[in-house]
């Protein structure tokens, strides 16, 4: 069937040339999305040119009769389209060869035959169509507008157009045929965007475009003698035409009236003379958009005219002013009505709903706009009065844009079912919504009373707007417990003090944080943009408070106390007076708040010495340094010890943040000093560390202060020493210090939890920094007067971790966890809101000291030396201690038989052993000590690197053994910290300094042979020596990589060694006798000769304890 009837000859034949192409551009664009033949029609869909959103539903359809194929499309043109022959070309496509890849010559001769079969539109010749319009008025009413017919016929060689005459009836084929020029384009362009083809032409720009083809004519006969021209626009006023019996019509009266004038309904109105076939716009009185249907005027009684000039001007606006008035034997006047506004809450209505019933009094009788009558009978003077139905109807709009909304129409019925006639419907509007009624009450009504409008309201109203100055006073109120105190905020409204607090947080909750912070739009808590307004000066802030009861808050002078507020207080509890109870740690922020407000306070007292430290602890008074401090405190330290009295005085707790290697144990330490000097410490101080340097505690407590007594509790003989915590109960106090570790405080927790401390220190403190965990909860229950933390990075990961500690040490201070992440947290980690930022840093400076090495590289030496001293335990002193114990066995049995001097390898093989096991038992090639996974060493650079590489050092790290290195490296893979590596192995030498020097890593491992000498490496300020050297020079000219010309930083240097171990016993001997200890601390076993004596092995094969 296709290839019979749908051929690709009589396809194209349908279509213009243009609306051809433009299809073959919608179909090479893909733009046919289904083509399908159904029987003798072919359906599509075909998408829209401008967005493949929109499609329109095609169909080509053959007629058996005329043969011919009909294309019809759901688009604006409907028929012969773009996308009708898109479709065609599609089903040519599907099922003829000959247009499957390129046109036959059948089809090419075609195409350029229509370049000679269609003469150009631009073309002159006198044989060829043209169009004609006829303007005709609308046969089924005289009083509607013209109506337009297209004709087409052949212009006559004599002259004129041929009566024969062929009524064209689509659009848009006429746009396409080769007799519409430029003007008829135009033309019929205009008719099919305003759709008003065959229709009514309602725009004068049209007829004028018509008219101007000089092919317009009038329908009578089908004159074609002579086309209708333009005239010049005629003037015109409208008349009140009074006719019999006192009836008045509106009516348009030409100043120069004329018997062949016709006037003609258009926007604007247009007239045709008949005589000058001409036709013309006319120029009114009004110049109104309805005067069209001013035209259509009915006859009017004379008592209905003030009614229907109301209706006219209310429906004209200022254009009935225009209009006369007309003359009668009655007044025009119109009685300007009172107005009546009464308000009541609806029984069945929502609470936040109410109407307000709306009456008008005229001379006391009262209507409302549900009336439609045009007068009001005046008793008293047995007159009419006009209504002001446009003044009425002013009313009503003012208050729909007050949010009011006209209810329907209510009908009053008997209890029988039966209609009441007699009494009027009242005439309603419902406002819903509590925010519009307290800004209608609070805004807007006073500015009603003010036009003189009379308000009322049922005694049951539910909303009652309350005054207030916004003046607040406030009252501190002593409690029981020593850590906090009550605040008490009072504001008068309407003459009585109500508390204030309820009232703030109801104003915060509706404003948003752009209000309080003078932030930009920013993300909520889902990460939903949030487009926030700053609120003007005087906005006002509405907040609820008892049976419909609201006050207004002046936006402009609450806004400082809401701030501060937010600041202060929003994380805390209310009482149930209203007042709210606030840690002392606040007092300084509290008291300040109520100064900056200029507020009234009383019982503050107690609190202004205690604030006034807080608020310049800076400032604090220096202490003296105690006697028996084995040490001389830097200005920095000194500041953290004046900084500890501090606390220790007004019963604070805090944080000691200093960077590592800053000295946080020498100023703890001095501080402890003072306080047992002082006769303060009656309670022993409990020291909680991480396992790997609870023993350099003890270390440095020997060396630095020596007057304060110590206990480890640790490994398992501890339970032999819990003696030392009973404290209480009239048992003298055995130790000032005890020291454990986070791995053994929940296990031991029954003991602690029955011992009140003077101390609670926790070094390392954010090991509490996840407060779900059972560590945290047992620091919990701790009793210590004092608490201090010591740590060098006291947030890692996010803001959480930083509440905990502070919870721990002031419990209350920041609000509970849900608070805090509302307030702060959320606001700074996710959208960065600076001005939050500093808010809490305002709270927490008091309790927080933290120095980094760069805000005091100016105190520093350029270079300070550690001595980290480590304890092995568990299977690596087992290992140490099995090791020992054999070399020392096998040792003496060589001894014995060769003599000490000739033993001297033997020795040294043996020292060597023990100095692995010391690094790592996977450096020891025996049997059994690969198993051993231990290593007291790592396990602490690897627990403090992280810390070191938060403060921004850069990091050397040396050891004598390349396998060692080995290991080390491993550990930096897992924990993805980035590093280099050079050994006696690398090749790429200068790449990897460079790589370290430009910053890329923060950490490079070097062995003894391959970097300690030639090196430039002044990006580093730590070096860490993973084991001890020879020779101090040697140790010194390592450290000179990064400690050298061009450094401009201090440089920190940590040496590890093992508590009683090989190594520690090596370094003593190292400061008399380098050339024994060049020997014992080779990397190799040599043949050199040493200088033992029996006494100094026995020292160095001696037992770890």
């Amino acid at each position: 069937m296709a290839n019979n009837t749908f051929t690709p000859e009589l396809l194209e034949q349908n279509f213009t040339l243009n609306e051809w192409k433009k299809g073959t551009r919608i179909f090479q664009n893909k733009g046919v999305k289904t083509c399908a033949l159904d029987g003798e029609t072919i359906r599509g869909v075909v998408f829209s040119e401008r967005s493949r959103e929109n499609s329109y539903l095609t169909r080509l359809v053959f007629n058996n009769k005329s043969g011919v194929i009909a294309s019809y499309c759901d688009c604006y043109i409907g028929r012969d389209c773009k996308h009708g022959a898109a479709l065609a070309q599609c089903f040519i496509l599907q099922n003829f060869d000959e247009r499957s890849t390129a046109s036959s010559e059948k089809v090419i001769e075609k195409w350029i035959n229509r370049f000679q079969a269609q003469p150009s539109r631009y073309q002159s010749n006198s044989q060829q169509k043209s169009l004609l319009y006829f303007l005709k008025p609308n046969s089924y009413n005289e009083d509607d507008y013209l109506t337009l017919e297209i004709k087409s016929t052949r212009p006559k060689k004599s002259g004129g157009w041929s009566k024969s005459l062929i009524s064209e009836y689509s659009t848009t084929s006429l746009i396409n045929s080769a007799y519409a020029n430029n003007d008829d384009v135009a033309v019929l362009t205009e008719l099919m965007r305003t759709n008003q083809f065959g229709e009514n032409i309602k725009y004068f720009d049209l007829f004028e475009r018509i008219i101007n083809t000089k092919r317009c004519f009038w329908h009578t006969d089908y004159d074609l003698d002579e086309a209708i021209t333009l005239g010049e626009p005629l003037e015109a006023n409208w008349q009140w035409l009074a006719l019999d019996n006192s009836l008045h019509t509106l009516q348009l009266v030409l100043k120069e009236p004329s018997t062949s004038i016709h006037i003609i309904k258009a926007q604007p109105l247009c007239y045709y003379d008949e005589e000058q076939n001409c036709f013309g716009e006319i120029k009114t009185n009004t110049q109104c958009d309805f005067e069209a249907d001013l035209l259509n005027s009915p006859i009017f009684e004379e008592d209905k005219l003030p009614w229907v000039i109301n209706k006219l001007s209310m429906s004209l606006g200022d254009a009935s002013q225009r209009l006369p008035k007309p003359k009668t034997q009655f007044s025009q006047e119109l009685t300007r009505p009172e107005v009546y506004l009464h308000f009541s809450t609806p029984a069945r209505a929502e609470p936040q709903s109410g109407y307000v019933k709306v009456s008008f009094s005229y001379q006391g009788q009262l209507v409302n706009p549900h009336n439609e009558d045009a007068t009001v009978s005046d008793t008293v003077n047995n007159t009419k009065l006009y209504r002001d139905l446009a003044f009425e109807q002013s009313v009503v709009d003012k208050l729909d844009t007050l949010h009011f909304s006209v209810q329907p129409k209510r009908k009053a019925y008997t209890h029988q079912g039966f209609l009441k006639k007699e009494k009027p419907a009242e005439f309603l509007m419902l406002m819903q919504g509590r925010y519009f009624w307290h800004r209608f009450l609070d805004q807007k009504l006073p500015l009603l009373k003010e036009l003189g409008w009379h308000i009322s309201f049922t005694d049951d109203f539910h909303y009652k707007a309350l005054s207030t100055d916004s003046v607040f006073d406030a009252e501190v109120i002593e409690t029981g417990d020593h850590d906090f105190f009550s605040l008490g905020l009072n504001l008068t409204i309407d003459g009585k003090k109500m508390p204030a607090f309820p009232i703030l947080i109801s104003a915060i909750e509706q404003l948003p944080r752009s209000a309080l912070f003078n932030e930009e739009s920013i993300d909520n808590e889902e990460g939903v943009k949030d487009k926030e307004l700053l609120i003007e000066p005087n906005s006002p802030i509405y907040v609820d408070l008892e049976n419909g009861e609201f006050v207004a808050l002046r936006y402009e002078s609450v806004q400082p106390i809401l701030k501060q507020f937010i600041e202060l207080f929003m994380p805390n509890a209310l009482n149930k007076d209203g007042t709210m109870e606030l840690s002392r740690f606040q007092s300084h922020q509290t008291l300040s708040m109520l100064d900056d407000q200029g507020m009234v306070a009383t019982g503050t007292t107690k609190l202004r010495a205690l604030a006034d430290k807080l608020k310049n602890f800076q400032q604090v008074d220096s202490v003296t340094v105690p006697e028996g401090l084995n040490a001389t405190l830097r200005a920095y330290q000194q500041q953290g010890l004046n900084w500890l009295q501090f606390l220790r005085e007004y019963q604070l707790n805090g944080i000691l943040a200093d960077d590592m290697g800053l000295g946080k144990t020498i100023q703890t330490l001095a501080h402890l000093l003072i306080e047992k000097q002082q006769g303060r410490m009656t309670k022993p101080v409990l020291i909680v560390a991480p396992t790997s340097v609870i023993f350099n505690w003890a270390n440095e407590i020997e060396k630095f202060t020596p007057e304060l007594s110590y206990q480890i509790l640790h490994g398992t003989k501890r339970k032999q020493h819990f003696g030392c915590l009973e404290g209480d109960g009239g048992i003298e106090q055995q130790v000032d210090v005890i020291i454990t570790s986070y791995a053994l405080i929940t296990k031991d927790l029954e003991h602690y939890c029955e011992q009140q401390f003077y101390y609670l220190i926790l070094d390392e403190a954010h090991y509490i920094k996840n407060t779900k965990t059972k560590l945290y909860q047992s620091f919990m229950l701790l009793k210590a007067k004092h608490k201090l933390c010591l740590t060098g990075t006291p947030m890692e990961n996010h803001l959480g971790e930083f509440w905990a500690q502070f919870n721990f040490l002031l419990p209350g201070f920041l609000g509970g966890q849900k608070q805090f992440t509302k307030l702060f947290r959320t606001p700074i980690e996710k959208h960065g809101e600076q001005e939050r930022k500093q808010l809490l840093n305002q709270r927490i400076k008091p309790f927080i000291l933290r120095r980094t090495k760069d805000k005091i590289a100016t105190e520093l030496p350029k270079k300070t030396e550690i001595i980290q001293t480590l304890r092995i335990e568990g299977k690596q002193a087992e290992l140490y201690e099995s090791v020992r114990l054999a070399m020392d066995s096998r040792l003496k049995d060589i001894i014995a038989d060769k003599g000490l001097k000739r033993s001297q390898i033997e020795v040294l093989d043996a020292l060597l052993k023990l100095r692995q096991v010391c690094n790592h038992p996977k450096l020891l090639s025996l049997k059994g000590a690969e198993k051993v996974n231990q290593s007291a060493k790592l396990d602490y650079l690897m627990e403090t690197l992280p810390e070191q590489i938060a403060e921004g050092r850069k990091i050397l790290i040396f050891s004598q053994f390349t396998s060692m290195l080995a290991l080390i490296e491993d550990e930096l893979v897992k924990a993805n910290i980035g590093y280099v590596k050079l050994t006696g192995s690398t090749k790429n030498r200068q790449e990897v300094v460079d790589k370290f020097q430009a910053g890329e890593v923060p950490v490079f491992l070097i062995s003894l042979r391959a970097g300690g000498v030639g090196l430039n490496l002044t990006a580093a300020d730590t070096v860490i020596h993973f084991d001890p050297w020879w020779n101090p020079a040697v140790e010194n000219q390592a450290t000179d990589r990064a400690y050298r010309i061009g450094q401009n930083k201090p440089v920190f240097v940590y040496k590890y060694i093992i508590e009683n171990s090989i190594e520690e016993k090596i370094q003593k001997i190292q400061q008399n006798k380098a050339e024994l200890a060049k020997a014992l601390l080779s990397e190799e076993v040599s043949d050199n000769k040493l200088s033992l004596t029996d006494d100094i092995l026995s020292s160095l094969l001696a037992p770890l304890s």
